[in-house]
This record gives structure tokens, C-alpha cells and sequence, in this order.
């Protein structure tokens, strides 16, 4: 005998499924997750589920209850997985705390992250610190900034991919924060 979600009877069968076996799949997933209300969710979202997917379901009585409880396993591994993973996310986040964050000191005013990137542009030769502010202070491309600096495109391109990689390098507790600065300003 089967039990076809199709008939008109779905709706009492689906009940008689539900108040029999709630409960007891509650009781089945807490041996995988500790909190009875997420075990709760997670029953209630498989009977959801199974009403969802009624119509292109066909349950057999001998069949329905495995089924069910392997969509109730199924569905508790996948909450534990998923727990992996935000935990594992966390301790990364938490292991790379961003420099600002270990003191209010180390919170920086655009004034201060300004002052951080010219400092760090003075190591650099002139005229990559030249080609540097042209390009991104003053937004000149580089044809104009060749053309201005008697320099090939080419040279103007070397110099610029330079200086990024050098503050990316010496910059790289900041980087995040250096780039709003430039969020607007177009990269030519």
C-alpha cells in the first residue's frame, strides 16, 4: 500500500505523520545537537520540507519513517558542518584581529592615515613618489604624466606598480583602510 501525497487525504495523512513522529525525531536529533530548540528547527524545517515536496513525493508506510529520519540525520550533520565552519571562521577572525582594533590608540583619523602614506612615500625615489601623487592625487593618466615627466608610458606604469607593491608591503596592517582613502579616484 502506498501513502500518495497526491489524494485528497494528503493533508490528514501529513498530520497523522506529524503528531506521531514529531516528538520522537526531536528526541533522534538531540543525540547529534544539544539544543532541543534547534532540534526543534531542524524537525520542524524537515516536515516543512516534506510538505513542500509533496506533490512529487510518494511515501510507502514502511518507508516514510526511515525517510523521514534520515532527512532529520541528514539535516542535524548539516547544522554541525555549517557550526564547523562559523567557528573556524571565528577563530580566524579572531587570530587576525586588524592592528586598530588591539587599542583605542590604534585608531586612526584620515588625517593620520594621510600622514602614515607620505611618510611611507618619502622612502620611496622622487620620482615614483611624482608619478604616485599624479596619478592618484591629482588623477592624471598616463600619457599625461609621461608626457609632463619626458618619460615613456612604459616607465610610468614600472614606477606605479612599484610603489603600489612597496605599500602594500609596508602598508599592510592599513591596506584596507588606505584604500577608502582612494575609493573614488579613478586608477587610470
Amino acid at each position: 500500500m502506498r501513502i500518495p501525497f497526491k489524494e485528497s487525504t494528503q493533508s490528514k495523512l501529513f498530520k497523522k505523520l506529524y503528531e506521531d513522529y514529531y516528538a520522537p525525531f526531536c528526541i533522534f536529533a538531540k543525540r547529534y545537537i544539544e539544543d532541543i530548540c534547534i532540534c526543534e528547527d531542524i524537525v520542524s524545517d524537515v516536515f516543512a520540507g516534506l510538505w513542500d515536496k509533496q506533490n512529487a513525493l510518494e511515501l510507502r508506510p514502511e518507508t516514510a519513517v526511515a525517510y523521514l529520519k534520515t532527512c532529520v540525520r541528514n539535516n542535524c550533520l548539516n547544522y554541525l558542518k555549517h557550526q564547523t565552519y562559523e567557528i573556524d571562521y571565528a577563530n580566524i577572525c579572531n587570530k587576525q584581529a586588524p592592528i586598530y582594533a588591539s587599542s583605542p590608540e590604534s585608531i586612526y583619523t584620515l588625517d593620520e592615515l594621510y600622514k602614515l602614506l607620505y611618510e611611507t612615500l618619502e622612502k620611496l625615489p622622487e620620482n615614483y613618489r611624482i608619478v604616485f601623487a599624479k596619478s592618484f592625487f591629482e588623477g592624471k593618466t598616463h600619457a599625461e604624466i609621461a608626457k609632463e615627466m619626458n618619460l615613456s608610458i612604459k616607465s610610468i606604469n614600472r614606477y606605479k606598480q612599484k610603489t603600489v607593491e612597496f605599500l602594500r608591503k609596508e602598508l599592510k596592517d592599513y591596506l584596507p583602510l588606505i584604500l577608502f582613502l582612494f575609493i573614488d579616484k579613478p586608477l587610470n
